[in-house]
C-alpha cells in the first residue's frame, strides 16, 4: 500500500470520528536490547538494570488512556484498575514513571496541550502548543489494524529523536503522553528504552466526559525545560 492510498483511506473514514468518541488503550513495553545485562557491567549498573525490569513487570499491566473526540483529548494511566497490591510496592512509581506520570489535554481548535503533574513535590500544569514540528518520512508498517506513518524530530529538552508510528485513517492530530500535531492519530511512541502501543481502541455515541485540568502552578514547557536544565547542571557538578 502506498502512502497515497494511506491518505484517500483516511478520508473515507473522516465522517465516523465527527460523531464519535474515541478510547484507546495503549500498552508499554521495553526495548530489550537497552535492557541486556553485560559481563563488563559494575554491581550497580545490573542492579539497576534488574530493578528497572521488575518495574516494567508492573507497568506492562498498567493501562494507559486515551480518550478523545474531534476537539479535544485527555490522557493519563487508568489507576483505578490498577492491581492494589502494586501500589504498596516502591517499584510502582517507577513504573509510572517509565510510562508517563500525570494528565495530559490537547485542544485542537485551540493549538493547546497541558501537562498536569506533580514535580518536586509541587502540582504543575504546564503549557505547550499543539503543533506539527514533525518530519514524515517515506517509511510505513502494519500496527494491529491501522496502517502507519512513521514520524520523527528531536527532542528539545535531551536532543534525542523522539519517533512515532501516526495513523493517517484516524484523522485526528492527538496522541498519548501529550504527542500530536500529525494528521492522525498516534498508534505508537518510541522514545529511548521503551514502546507505547496502542493494543485496543473502541468507539462510542455515548457521551465521554473529557475534562481539562486547570489546578497547578502554571508555567509554559520551555521554563520546564529550563528549569529542569539547571537540576541536572547541578546534579552532576555534585557528582564531579
Amino acid at each position: 500500500m502506498n502512502i497515497k492510498l494511506i491518505i484517500i483511506a483516511s478520508l473515507i473514514t473522516s465522517a465516523i470520528f465527527a460523531q464519535t468518541t474515541t478510547i484507546c488503550n495503549y500498552k508499554l513495553s521495553p526495548i530489550s536490547e537497552k535492557y541486556k545485562i553485560k559481563d563488563t557491567d559494575d554491581e550497580p549498573t545490573k542492579s539497576t538494570i534488574k530493578m528497572l525490569l521488575s518495574a516494567f513487570e508492573i507497568a506492562k499491566d498498567f493501562d494507559y488512556i486515551l480518550k478523545f473526540n474531534q476537539a479535544e483529548s485527555s490522557s493519563q494511566i487508568e489507576e483505578s484498575i490498577v492491581n492494589e497490591s502494586f501500589k504498596n510496592n516502591y517499584l510502582y512509581t517507577i513504573a509510572k514513571i517509565l510510562i508517563g506520570k500525570g494528565t495530559y489535554y490537547q485542544n485542537r481548535k485551540e493549538k493547546l496541550v497541558l501537562h498536569q503533574n506533580e514535580l518536586m513535590g509541587e502540582l504543575f500544569l504546564i503549557k505547550d502548543t499543539l503543533v506539527n514540528d514533525w518530519e514524515i518520512g517515506k517509511d510505513y508498517k502494519k500496527i494491529g489494524k491501522f496502517m502507519c506513518l512513521k514520524a520523527t524530530k528531536k527532542c528539545s529538552s535531551c536532543n534525542k529523536i523522539e519517533e512515532v508510528w501516526f495513523a493517517p485513517e484516524i484523522p485526528v492530530p492527538f496522541g498519548p503522553l501529550g504527542y500530536g500535531g500529525l494528521p492522525g492519530l498516534i498508534v505508537e511512541v518510541k522514545n529511548y528504552s521503551s514502546i507505547l502501543t496502542l493494543k485496543e481502541i473502541t468507539y462510542t455515541k455515548k457521551e465521554v466526559k473529557i475534562t481539562r485540568p486547570i489546578k497547578g502552578k502554571k508555567i509554559t514547557k520551555d521554563e520546564l525545560d529550563e528549569m529542569t536544565g539547571k537540576i541536572r547542571d547541578n546534579a552532576d557538578k555534585m557528582n564531579h
